[in-house]
Formats: C-alpha cells, structure tokens, sequence
C-alpha cells in the first residue's frame, strides 16, 4: 500500500517536471524566434529587388557579350518607371546609310529581344534625382515582335552601349520596389564591367 502511493507520487512529480521542461523548451523557442525572425523576413523582403538587380546586371554582361562576339555595337534600353528592357545591335536604331552600316546590319539580321523585372519592382525613372529622358522607337525597330506596338509606343532610355572590344558608354540605372528602396548599377565605360550597390533608400 505504502509502496504504490510512493510510486504515484513519483509519478506525480516526474509528470510536473515534464510539463516545466516543456514551458522551459517553448520560451526558449520563443527567444530563438524573436532573435532570428526578424532577419528572415527581411532577407525575404530584400529576395524580389535583389532579384531584378542581378536579371538586369546578367542582362547588361550578355549584351557586352554578344558585342564582343559579333564585333558590333549593341544596346540596352529599359523602361524608366516601368519594368521592361530590350536589347539589339545599335544599326537597328541607327540612322546611318553608310555602306559599311548597311552591310553590318545585312550580316547581323538580328532582332531586337525584351525581357522583364520580376512584378513588382521597376527601373527608376531618375538618378539622382534628375529625371532620365526617354524617347519612342520607330515601329520598323521592333517589327516582327509580338507585342511590337505596345513597344513601341514605351518611353525608352537612351540606349546603353557596349562596343566590340569590350568598353561602354559611362551609365547608372537603378531598380526600385514598392517601398523605395533601390540597388544601383554602374556600367564602367573603360571596361564595360557593371558595379552593383547594396539596397539603399532612395532619395527623394
């Protein structure tokens, strides 16, 4: 008799001291998820603009590339407050008609390709505050295209240009989300290489 009520009542207390450990492990849980949940979610919120900034800097890398291989002048335009880019030789908006122009544009035969930033992120319509001019393309540019009018009538940027040995034309673009934060991105003239900045507030 004596010896079950002392085993009931280790029992009893080894069950009180389950539950303690349990109570201990759930607030240490919720101190782990306090400190750690809080980076996770902005690493979330960062992924998106990230995104778009590394798409238009692999973008800007193949056009030097295709410059380099086809020993031609090629050009990125994107969208100043607006998520499209497109790229192609510089004589399909080129005015030139020169022989030489001519039959560079005959040896090429290559029409112009557009992509887009992942929703909800766009190209900043200034840099530094000073708003970037935009112009339309001919519709003979982009003929061919499926969606050929609605390009068309884009206000694009003045093209950023990659020549055959590799350099560029000096020129920032920046990307931008909904919140305002923006990464820059810096075509190095001398070289063609592209700098990305960190995520930073844009100025308004």
């Amino acid at each position: 008799m004596c010896r079950d009520r002392f085993h009931r009542r280790r029992s009893q207390v080894r069950d009180g001291f389950t539950f303690a450990e349990m109570l201990l492990v759930l607030a240490i849980l919720l101190i782990i998820t306090g400190v750690a949940f809080p980076p996770v979610l902005r690493m979330m919120a960062d992924q998106p603009l990230k995104e778009a900034a590394e798409r238009a800097r692999v973008q800007l890398a193949t056009v030097r590339l295709k410059a380099l291989d086809s020993s031609a002048a090629w050009q990125l335009r994107f969208e100043p407050g607006g998520r499209r880019y497109l790229w192609m030789p510089m004589d399909r908006t080129s005015t030139s008609t020169s022989p030489a122009a001519a039959t560079s544009a005959a040896n090429a035969v290559v029409g112009p390709t557009s992509g887009e930033l992942p929703k909800g992120i766009q190209f900043s319509s200034d840099i530094k505050g000073v708003p970037l001019t935009v112009e339309r393309l001919p519709q003979e540019v982009v003929a061919g295209m499926a969606n050929a009018y609605q390009l068309s009538q884009v206000g694009w940027s003045a093209p950023v240009t990659f020549q055959p040995d590799g350099s560029a034309v000096d020129s920032e673009l920046a990307v931008i989300d909904a919140t305002n934060r923006q990464i820059r991105l810096n075509v190095r003239g001398f070289t063609g290489g592209v700098t990305v900045s960190p995520i930073e507030m844009k100025r308004r």
